[in-house]
């Protein structure tokens, strides 16, 4: 069989140096303005051609945070559990909480015994919500995947979802922003200091090993000596590995290449984030990447409306998608567990279901799940040691073209681009920007860009509530108008700025993460009826694994269940 990696060793992907080019292979044009929201909660939100703004230094914003509602500071992901549930009124098979594309997957795949989501926002998505304007849809956080293996459950997976018929294939060449220019060949060494590009060339040799045989795969591969290069590679920094496979240190202008890719990916530095995660998402690059319209919103809008018709199938359980419906309580009962739900009217209701499936981050999940420190104390530790970190995301929505032809481009400025994620307490540059209409460009003369602010330092979240949303706009306005004079965007085109937070975190894939057990200890259930599917079972951020676990479980579910 041939895999993506046989079929496409040779460049750098995001880092490239690859053969790729950035060839389309599918007539996606047009196919942007196809996409509709439909249904309550609707991963994408359609804006008015002329929304709401306040200016700030010259430019117009929204008037609050996007993709979510919530006031500073009172976020309520956990502040109430009832002391004593009401009696169930509902039963189901399958209840699963939470409504990012974990959940909205882990749904699809269990489809035919008619499960209820639990969302606690008011739109489903999770950090694949997206939002269109003027026909291009954008997405508000997670943007491609990485081109499936042929024959293998993820191709099925979004082909049965028809995201093989309008993908864009981004590649190579990937520009880097040095000294106020776009570098299309930074990654060729071309125009760089002789000791950069000996530096950049040994990096493409290592990035192309890890691409082919050495590839990490995570999950973990059946094969057991493949597990062991896996976890000994976990086991140390990305930096440490790719400088010892080098044989050389990294050269101060390629050391911030890989640190912005670092920073936007990760939210974290390459010397924090493990070998095993850092060659998982850096080589996985090299298989090419898929471009939905409105990015990854597009999977979670397509996953929400196959959901929609269990309405028809199951009247009783009306409805199955529940948006701004709050979890406060799961507990283990006999046959199944006990769901405790706060709906928009303040209502407290109870659902039996013979199984459960977490889907949100750990981090409100062990406020949810009743007696986890005596159910399995192991798990709660290994949720209270994941660390997270935050970011922004903007998107700029121009009433003029991007005459660049580019996916995203990394903004490095030169060799003082911070190494250090303590730099970035005062500096909070953002690090990438990404076209939000690369599958239909510049549809009506219009654009949009999406830009990547990552806020990796302990006290991120706590600031973001203690300086508040304009204290943000004010940072980020210097940016947006150094990013439109490098694309030669007019300032005047800005028809507005819309600013998102996440209210769950990136979660940071430390070395010895998946070594000394952890990923372990979050992935397994409690009593065979508590399942758990989300991006941090294996402190990745990918969307890949989210659908990879979300199999997983729903199989697993399906044997327990029996026959339908």
């Amino acid at each position: 069989m041939t895999t993506r990696r046989k079929f496409l060793q040779g460049g750098l992907g995001a880092l490239a140096i690859g053969m790729l080019g950035n060839k389309r292979l599918l007539a996606a044009a047009g196919r942007a303005r196809e996409l509709e929201a439909t249904g309550s909660g609707a991963p994408l939100l359609v804006l008015p051609d002329s929304p709401d703004s306040i200016v700030v230094d010259g430019l117009p914003f929204a008037r609050g945070y996007t993709g979510d509602a919530y006031r500073d500071p009172a976020i309520p992901f956990h502040f109430f559990q009832p002391a004593d549930p009401p009696p169930p009124s509902e039963f189901v098979d399958v209840a699963v909480v939470g409504g990012g594309l974990s959940g909205l997957a882990t749904a699809y795949l269990l489809r035919d015994r008619n499960p209820v989501v639990f969302e606690f926002r008011d739109r489903f998505g999770g950090s694949a919500q997206g939002e269109s304007w003027s026909g291009i849809p954008f997405s508000l956080g997670s943007a491609y995947v990485i081109w499936p293996d042929e024959d293998s459950f993820l191709e099925q997976f979004y082909t049965e979802l028809g995201l093989d018929r309008v993908f864009v294939e981004s590649g190579p060449p990937d520009p880097m922003e040095v000294g106020g220019k776009i570098l299309d060949e930074f990654w060729s060494g071309r125009g760089l200091p002789a000791s950069e590009q000996r530096a950049v060339e040994a990096y493409a040799r290592v990035v192309r090993r890890m691409a082919g045989d050495a590839y990490p795969e995570i999950p973990l591969p059946d094969d057991p000596a493949a597990a062991q290069r896996v976890l000994a590679l976990d086991g140390v920094s990305f930096r440490q590995d790719v400088e010892q496979q080098m044989g050389m240190p990294l050269t101060p202008l390629l050391a911030a290449g890989v640190q912005a890719y670092f920073y936007s990916s990760f939210c974290a530095g390459m010397d924090e984030i493990s070998a095993a995660a850092g060659w998982n998402f850096v080589a996985a690059e090299e298989y090419g990447r898929w471009v939905f319209p409105g990015g990854n919103a597009f999977m979670a809008q397509a996953l929400h409306d196959r959901l929609l018709p269990l309405d028809e199938a199951d009247p009783a359980s009306r409805p199955h998608l529940r948006a701004g419906s709050r979890v406060v309580d799961v507990r283990l009962v006999d046959d199944g567990a006990l769901v405790t739900s706060v709906d928009a009217r303040n209502e407290v209701r109870s659902l039996h279901a013979r199984h459960v499936v977490m889907a949100g981050s750990k981090h409100i999940v062990k406020h949810i799940l009743r007696d986890l420190d005596t159910l399995d104390p192991e798990k709660l530790g290994a949720i209270e040691g994941l660390e997270e970190a935050t970011y922004l995301v903007a998107n700029v929505l121009l009433d003029a073209p991007v005459e660049k032809d580019l996916f995203d481009v990394f903004l490095i400025g030169d060799d003082s681009f911070p190494m250090d994620p303590g730099d970035l307490l005062t500096e909070r540059p953002v690090v990438d920007v990404l076209r939000g209409d690369y599958t239909d460009q510049n549809p009506g003369g219009r654009s949009v860009l999406t830009l990547y602010w990552p806020l990796p330092f302990p006290a991120a979240r706590a600031l973001l509530l203690l300086e508040g949303y304009e204290a943000q706009l004010e940072r980020l306005v210097p940016q947006i108008r150094t990013i439109l004079g490098l694309l030669d965007v007019p300032h005047d085109a800005v028809r507005q700025v819309r600013l998102t937070r996440w209210g769950h975190a990136v979660p940071i894939a430390r070395p010895g993460f998946i070594a000394q057990g952890d990923a372990e200890r979050l992935r397994r259930p409690l009593g065979d009826r508590i399942h758990f599917v989300n991006q941090d079972n294996w402190a990745l951020p990918a969307v890949e694994n989210s659908v990879l676990d979300a199999h997983e479980v729903a199989q697993r579910i399906e044997r327990a269940l029996g026959p339908r």
